[in-house]
């Protein structure tokens, strides 16, 4: 059988290229194709651009006349969802006879039967096996009616089966499938992000977290053993030799101490066998009477050279009654420490925009900020997602706009907060690079004039700006090797 998927971003880079680089793939679909293909099906990707609805259109249509998928499965978070649903009604107009399955964590969070009106079927939870169930029933011709996780609508009946229990095992999945998204990726000779784990065992306001774990029975938090990552290393790094840094992607690398040290330990003796030292990064999260010196000790071990840590708010009160994050400012000036100490890097995330935050309260980010001077930092306006706590809290203090605009979402200010109105929220998000920066005592007058006009052009013209850039050099590249090409003779006539 054949399965297509269909899978939406903001804006592409250039050329009809999606996705910068190799961090931009998404494992749901990645995970869920290399399952398909372990049992003898066809997969292709499309992603599609939410800027540009007809050449959308006119891709799709030429995609499926050419590959005649016998599936189509879309994923969707909050802010693409409207935009997902358009595209399924299109196809589901165009192409009757193909069956649509809609997935991911908005659907997984907001299942609802008048999604059945143009998906066939609708997933929540983990889709490996669900979706391949689903397909094996229709290799036979069979219809589909009760495979677990799946909202399944049969001549005209909606069938709501049970969610099974989360997968105990996650070496048990093969490694995602990383070869459907390479067409779509401008420079694939970039940063790899694995996925160490599943599930998260904090409770932050801003995410989903506390209710996914109540979609299904069984352990949500869950690890791969270091010997299965190891073997996904060894294998991408035979296929992308000169990719030398990988980001671990974890909810936090240190949940587990006796599993870092055995993931470390491994790290290290892979980087001994091989001739290329291969550089790593993850997320820390900071709690309370943590052991900095141990932690920073294993990761330099295994040659991570850069942590990440979500500051979110250098305040408080912020962090400890909006955000549930109990951490103290001298905790995260603790690690900060420790970490260059191991001359470990590190980067921030921060928020601004919060409900209940002044504009006082984010001046003490901005302090904590230039007091910590991170190597980078990733810094966003808060944007209400639903199904978090903080969804609903903005809801009931009144905050949440009529029309919650979705474009240029974290980048562009939506709420109006008392005495934090969304104008000067915008102006604390566009200044902030120059905010943090001035002070830092290794700036560079150059990054520093960039910043100071950031202020008034914007953060989001930058950002595009970089887009820009960053494809204008892609095309140069291409153009100069075209043209040694052609000088050494490969475009010259026989």
């Amino acid at each position: 059988m054949k399965v297509l998927f269909i899978y939406s971003v903001q804006k592409s880079v250039l050329f009809g290229k999606p996705l910068a680089g190799q961090e931009g793939i998404q494992f749901g679909i990645s995970y869920i194709s290399s399952v398909l293909k372990n049992n003898n099906h066809s997969t292709d990707l499309i992603v599609i651009d939410r800027k540009h609805g007809h050449r959308n259109l006119k891709l799709i249509t030429s995609t499926i006349n050419h590959f005649l998928p016998d599936l189509i499965c879309f994923t969707s978070v909050y802010s693409q969802f409207n935009f997902i649903m358009e595209t399924a009604s299109y196809i589901k107009q165009q192409f009757p006879h193909i069956h649509l399955m809609g997935g991911g964590v908005h659907i997984t969070l907001n299942p609802s039967e008048k999604l059945l009106d143009v998906f066939d079927s609708i997933c929540i939870g983990e889709g490996e096996y669900p979706v391949l169930e689903y397909v094996t029933h229709l290799e036979k011709d069979a219809k589909p009616t009760d495979i677990q996780n799946l909202w399944i609508k049969a001549q005209g009946k909606i069938h709501r089966n049970k969610v099974r229990p989360f997968i105990s095992n996650l070496d048990t999945l093969p490694f995602p499938d990383r070869s459907i998204w390479q067409k779509w990726i401008l420079e694939p000779q970039t940063r790899i992000t694995l996925l160490l784990g599943r599930g998260c065992p904090y409770n932050c306001t801003y995410c989903c977290n506390h209710r996914l774990r109540k979609i299904a029975d069984g352990q949500y938090v869950r690890l791969r053993h270091p010997d299965n990552i190891i073997q996904e290393i060894e294998l991408l790094h035979k296929e992308f030799p000169t990719v030398e840094e990988y980001f671990l992607e974890v909810e936090t690398i240190e949940c587990d101490m006796n599993w870092l040290h055995e993931l470390c330990e491994k790290l290290h003796l892979f980087n001994q066998s091989t001739a290329t030292n291969l550089r790593f990064s993850t997320n820390l999260r900071i709690a309370p009477n943590m052991d900095y010196d141990a932690i920073f000790h294993c990761l330099k071990h295994a040659n991570f050279d850069s942590v990440t840590i979500g500051l979110e708010s250098g305040n408080e009160r912020i962090r400890k009654e909006i955000l549930n994050r109990t951490y103290s400012n001298d905790n995260i000036l603790q690690a900060v420490e420790k970490a260059r100490e191991y001359g470990v890097k590190i980067g921030l995330f921060n928020m601004v925009g919060i409900p209940t935050e002044t504009p006082d309260n984010f001046a003490d980010t901005v302090k904590m900020n230039q007091l910590i001077e991170p190597d980078w930092h990733s810094t966003s306006i808060f944007f209400p997602y639903q199904g978090t706590k903080l969804y609903e809290l903005t809801s009931e203090l009144g905050l949440m706009p009529e029309d919650l605009n979705t474009n240029s979402e974290r980048q562009k200010a939506v709420l109006y907060l008392p005495g934090f109105h969304r104008k000067k929220i915008q102006k604390s998000f566009d200044s902030f690079h120059y905010q943090v920066y001035k002070t830092h005592k290794n700036k560079k007058l150059s990054k520093l004039f960039i910043y100071y006009i950031m202020q008034y052009l914007g953060h989001d013209f930058f950002a595009n700006a970089k887009l820009r850039i960053t494809g204008i050099l892609y095309f140069l590249r291409l153009t100069q090797i075209a043209q040694r090409l052609k000088l050494y003779g490969v475009f010259q006539k026989t």
